[in-house]
């Protein structure tokens, strides 16, 4: 599904689901997002090469002549089509990045756009800025009806349609004498498949119109402006770029607004566009450098969940965030991939193929045979033999079988609870040659639970029985059962935390309140580790350590959080201000936060030691900090927090230091946007409350899982936030990491140096006539071509080897190292690498970190994320990215295949290609195997296909025309082998099983390997082909002998001689002869494609390896194809109907078992052919071979 539909113009509480939002918006804005943050200089550089790359694929004639001559192949459109979509989207992040509306101060703005906050615009400014900029509508991307409906009518494929139906129609009346009836209905055929594949375009329209309908609900009704010092409700269609709009409670904003007053309890609701659920508050100034991101800017469609404010339009319309977004989605073209331009490539070269064949024809007629051979061939015949060439050259049931393959393999998958949101990604995924993978619930199983915590001295196991029991005396002995009052056992509750010890009870304070997982109500009686917690996984397992100390349930209401800022990729770190209500003096706000230590440390000034007194924090202390997150990540495998906290003007703290004389938030308690301003400012002079180390066990399938991907020639690569220690222990438990030694960024950049000596030395060498070639190329090649030798060496020795010729040429020269670093990058070496080190790294170091067979990617952002993606794949690699969560759709949308997971976000599952409904990961391995069973399967389909339509159904009009035959095989009996009989053997052949293990073979390089080759078309034509059209000429010669007793040598070279009287027959009897001897042709082709169809199922085994009559590879809806082929002769051949309309004749019963014998001799030569082939691996019969 590409669109959903939005919620509508009402406040956020009268919602819709869900799952009615346009979840699109989130993952383009996400991108967009992206895009802007990243370094200008990249961009600069990206956005030369596109602008060039634009500039050169922009003409229309260089489209229209690659649709008549597809000399790129499909690899090479399909990232021309990339590249004009990031060409896009890049142009648009450029125009964001240069708007100054959140810089300027709030005079600045005001001055801007030449309006007042007394008065806001005048009459005359808004009727000049209305001409100037239009109304403030989204407008789709063409609203010309006539222009679509010409381009559905007359588009593609379909201008080819319109000829051949106009050539019929002109040969039955006026060309036509007498008219023949057969080019009528044939005209009228065509006419329909051209109105199918209109009302198809049509409705994709319609679906698009239904995406713009879902965002323009997203604009409110009316909206409060401030025109000539009046407030006035208006449309939001009049509004203009410098109006003066009030939003309250419920609103929506109508356009793109900079806020320029607001109310300390702002509120704005942007999950639309960020995908989070989190409310954003309000702010007159500039919070950051990204249009995006800033809180002064309300985009259109954003709404007020709490308070109110005053601000300045400052886009409208298709300027708009909204409208740059909309418009995005309906100007690009519709997203194809590898296969269906393969497709494509195919077809448009058999219709430009048969384009000049057909014009031959004509030629050749109207320059020889019209004056040499008048009576022959009429005018009609000639144009209707030469468009017949066109309608009945591509195989017509091509898409259809293409359809119908997908559409069973999706249903395939599901059974394995995976869900396909776009059946040609299906195809993709066959050719996916890296996975990256998000550890927490993609490789986990997301039940992370603590089990270590450390303070400022001492590190202990996390069962915590000591204070479990400590707390549970307390409250035996403050009689918490059966409270009579809520306030009362409130307080008698906070007593009895009071009397935990301190450490424990500002460790579970820290957990509880800086936290945002919740208990499922319905699970409250039972133990801790089987209760169902909802939220992120990290903060799960910190609320189940809570209750470990004490139940949350009855402490939760003793607290009041004023602000929470949550956890973020960026940041690293999630704060909370709370307030504990029943302490004694008054309630001072408390600052809660947990994150990364790396992140954390630099702000900490003191630490709590195991008794719970604040100690100063100093070097020594640091680093004991550091050394237990990396002993506890390297040796455990632990995702380590470090809980931090700050008081402010405790009695209780004042007295051992750690708590602050002033209270920053008195007096804004009710204000987000000075809280939030008042949070931030407090991020230094921390106290350390503990280390706390979690753990996530690998789901159990996914070494195996890795091991398959492995075997299969598939790289399979962790993308994560954690700590690299924490990063790679767990990639080597699910066997991401295999090698013993692991690389690093020193190891990277000396590989970069050996291939800079490398082309130095190449550079010298060409002097002397040597070739030069870039370094990091050769790199990436001799790892591809050793990683496919190793494929099936499960020993490592090969990788041993390798690594012990690296110790031996550590010391050589700067030649010899660089070819060390070859060999050793070819081998399964592993790197692993961290975010900050990826920020160091120039194009020649990703060619040495892309030539890695294992890599972890550690402390990465999504802008990091999306980083490796396009890296991946600028070096042929085609990715798939898993991902469960927001910040993972811009590297999702960035790759070929994009993979959520079942309980990931709505808004990932959306923007996904496939999702795992089971969570299951190892379901991406019958996801691939599928994919390649769908391209093997197609090409057999191809190859069953083209022999019949195209040399078999060409030869018969080439010998009409050369040689003066009466045409063997009609218009419409092609038309009928095309796209009837031949369409249920397609089904089956798609069904069929592989003939070898397809996961031991490395993926398919698109670039490389295409559909279709010249070794394939020799097997269609000059075997396969070639024997159906002898064995169609031999029952047409034979059927005309035994029925009328002509001869080849009679009807050879006939010419008009073809007539009345000839041979002692009349013309209607030369017809009739013709006409039966024709449809003994047509059933011979027809028995000969049964043969053809065994002859497909494999491309070397046997029929009686892959047996389809019985065993694992049985395929018993081959045989269902005979019957209905022969059911549709005699329909087409024995109805008088047809014998009058189409002039086909009745087959002679002889001629449905005649052909019989030369199908089994069609399958006994393939089969001798793939017995050479196997027999002799290396001889031309098998370099030959398809």
């Amino acid at each position: 599904m590409e669109f959903q539909l939005s919620i509508e113009s009402r406040p956020p509480t009268m919602a819709r689901a869900k799952s009615e939002r346009p979840v699109f918006l989130a993952s383009e804005y996400r991108t967009l997002s992206v895009h802007m943050d990243e370094d200008e200089r990249q961009q600069t550089r990206r956005r030369r090469a596109r602008r060039r790359w634009h500039i050169l694929q922009s003409a229309w004639w260089r489209e229209l002549a690659n649709e008549l001559v597809p000399l790129r192949t499909a690899h090479e459109q399909h990232e021309t089509e990339e590249q004009q979509r990031n060409a896009s989207l890049a142009k648009v992040a450029r125009q964001l990045r240069n708007l100054p509306f959140h810089k300027d101060t709030i005079g600045e703005i005001y001055t801007r756009f030449h309006t007042s906050p007394a008065q806001g615009l005048e009459s005359q400014a808004i009727t000049r800025l209305r001409g100037t900029h239009g109304y403030n509508v989204l407008r789709p991307a063409s609203r010309i009806a006539v222009a679509n409906a010409i381009w559905w009518f007359f588009g593609g494929f379909n201008r080819f349609l319109w000829v051949a139906m106009v050539v019929f129609w002109l040969c039955w009346k006026p060309i036509g004498n007498p008219p023949q009836s057969g080019n009528m209905a044939l005209a009228i055929v065509i006419v329909f498949v051209i109105c199918l594949q209109a009302m198809f375009s049509a409705w994709q329209q319609w679906i698009t119109s239904r995406a713009m309908h879902s965002i323009a609900s997203m604009i409110p009704a009316e909206t409060v402006v401030l025109r000539d010092g009046v407030a006035t409700r208006v449309a939001p269609a009049e509004l203009v770029p410098g109006d003066v709009v009030y939003l309250h409670t419920g609103d929506r904003a109508p356009a793109d607004v900079r806020l320029v007053e607001v109310s300390p309890d702002l509120l704005l609701d942007r999950s639309a566009f960020s995908g989070s659920p989190e409310p954003t508050v309000g702010d007159v100034n500039c919070t950051s450098a990204n249009y995006l991101e800033t809180r002064n800017i309300v985009v259109m469609g954003a709404s007020v969940t709490q308070g109110r404010c005053r601000a300045i339009v400052v886009s409208t319309g298709d300027k708009t965030v909204l409208g740059r977004i909309s418009r995005l989605r309906t100007t690009k073209r519709h997203e194809k991939t590898i296969l269906q331009l393969e497709v494509r490539r195919l077809v448009n070269g058999l219709t430009t193929l048969s384009l000049v064949v057909g014009t031959i024809f004509v030629v050749l007629w109207a320059a020889w045979l019209r004056t040499s051979f008048p009576g022959f061939m009429s005018v009609a015949d000639a144009l209707a033999n030469g468009v017949g060439v066109l309608v009945t050259f591509v195989p017509g049931s091509l898409p259809i079988s293409l359809t119908l393959a997908l559409t069973a393999i999706a249903k395939r998958m599901q059974r394995h609870k995976v869900l396909i949101k776009n059946l040609t990604t299906v195809e993709t995924l066959g050719a996916v040659s890296a996975i990256c993978c998000e550890k927490t619930g993609t490789l986990t199983q997301r039940r992370m639970r603590a089990t270590r915590v450390a303070f400022a001295a001492e590190e202990q196991d996390m069962a915590l029985d000591e204070l479990a029991r400590d707390a549970a005396a307390v409250l035996e002995r403050n009689h918490r059962i059966h409270r009579p009052r809520a306030s009362a056992a409130v307080r008698r509750n906070m007593t009895a935390i009071k009397h935990l010890p301190r450490a424990a009870r500002r460790l579970f304070e820290t957990a509880l309140l800086c936290n945002g997982a919740r208990f499922d109500a319905l699970t409250a009686g039972m133990p801790v580790h089987e209760r169902i917690a909802v939220g992120d996984a990290t903060d799960c397992a910190l609320l189940r350590m809570a209750e470990e100390i004490f139940p949350t349930a009855d402490a939760r209401p003793a607290y009041s959080t004023l602000l929470t800022i949550p956890f973020s990729t960026r940041r690293r770190w999630m704060l909370a201000v709370c307030v504990n209500q029943l302490d004694e003096d008054g309630g001072a706000p408390f600052v809660v936060v947990k994150g990364a230590p790396e992140r954390l440390l630099p702000k900490c000034s003191t630490i709590q030691d195991a008794a719970g007194r604040a100690v100063p924090l100093d070097a020594a202390r640091r680093r004991q900090l550091e050394q237990t997150q990396h002993r506890w990540a390297a040796d455990h495998g632990c995702r380590v927090l470090l809980l931090c906290r700050r008081d402010f003007s405790s009695p209780e703290t004042a007295s051992d230091g750690a708590g602050d004389s002033e209270d920053p938030f008195v007096g804004i308690e009710d204000s987000p946007a000075l809280l939030h301003a008042a949070a931030t400012g407090c991020m230094h002079g921390l106290c350390v409350v503990g280390l706390v180390g979690m753990v996530d066990p690998p789901r159990p399938e996914i070494p195996s899982a890795v091991d398959t991907f492995r075997s299969a020639g598939i790289r399979v690569f962790m993308a994560t936030g954690d700590y690299a220690p924490t990063a790679a222990f767990v990639a080597r438990q699910c066997r991401i990491i295999t090698a013993d030694a692991v690389d690093g960024l020193e190891q990277v950049l000396e590989h970069a140096e050996g291939a800079l000596a490398a082309e130095k030395q190449e550079e010298s060498s060409e002097e002397h006539g040597g070739d030069k070639e870039d370094a990091g190329s050769q790199i990436c090649s001799a790892a591809q071509q050793q990683r496919r030798q190793q494929q099936l060496d499960s020993s490592g020795g090969a990788g041993l080897a390798a690594r012990e010729k690296e110790a031996k040429l550590r010391s050589a020269s700067a030649a010899a190292s660089a070819a060390d670093s070859q060999r050793t990058l070819a081998g399964r070496s592993a790197l692993v690498i961290s975010g900050p080190e990826l920020r160091e790294l120039q194009t020649a170091h990703w060619d040495v970190v892309a030539s890695y067979e294992e890599i972890v990617f550690a402390r990465i952002t999504p802008e990091q994320k999306l980083q490796i993606v396009e890296e991946l794949r600028a070096r042929d690699n085609y990715v798939a990215v898993t991902g469960d969560d927001v910040p993972d759709l811009p590297a999702m949308r960035a790759a070929h295949v994009g993979v959520a997971m079942g309980n990931g976000s709505e808004v990932v599952k959306e923007a996904a290609d496939m999702v795992l409904l089971d969570n299951n990961f190892a379901s991406v391995v019958v996801a691939i195997e599928s994919g390649r069973l769908v391209f093997v399967n197609l090409k057999k389909v191809i190859i069953y296909l083209l022999p019949m339509t195209n040399m078999s159904e060409i030869m018969p009009s080439l010998l009409n025309v050369v040689l003066g035959l009466p045409i063997p095989l009609s218009t419409f009996l092609m038309l009928v082998i095309n796209t009837v009989t031949d369409v249920w053997a397609s089904v089956a052949l798609i069904e069929e099983e592989p003939e070898n293990d397809i996961m031991l073979a490395p993926p398919r390089n698109p670039k490389a390997e295409g559909l279709v080759n010249t070794r394939f078309f020799l097997q269609a034509y000059g075997f396969i082909g070639l024997l159906q059209t002898l064995t169609g000429h031999t029952a047409f010669f034979l059927c005309l002998y035994l029925k009328g007793g002509i001869s080849p040598s009679q009807v050879f070279l006939a010419f008009s001689k073809w007539s009345g009287g000839y041979l002692g027959k009349s013309k209607d009897e030369l017809g009739r002869l013709v006409r039966i001897a024709g449809s003994s042709h047509f059933m011979a082709l027809v028995a000969m494609q049964w043969g053809n169809m065994f002859v497909a199922r494999t491309r070397t085994r046997s029929i009686i390896q892959q047996n389809p009559f019985w065993g694992p590879a049985r395929n018993l809806r081959l045989l269902v194809a005979i019957p209905i082929s022969i059911g549709v002769a005699l329909f087409v051949n024995e109805i008088a109907w047809f014998n009058s309309v189409f002039l086909t004749g009745r087959i002679p019963v002889e001629f449905f078992f005649i052909p019989i014998p030369f199908a089994f001799a069609l399958i006994a030569c393939d089969e001798a052919r793939k017995l050479l082939v196997r027999s002799y691996p290396t001889s031309i019969f098998a370099r030959l071979a398809w």
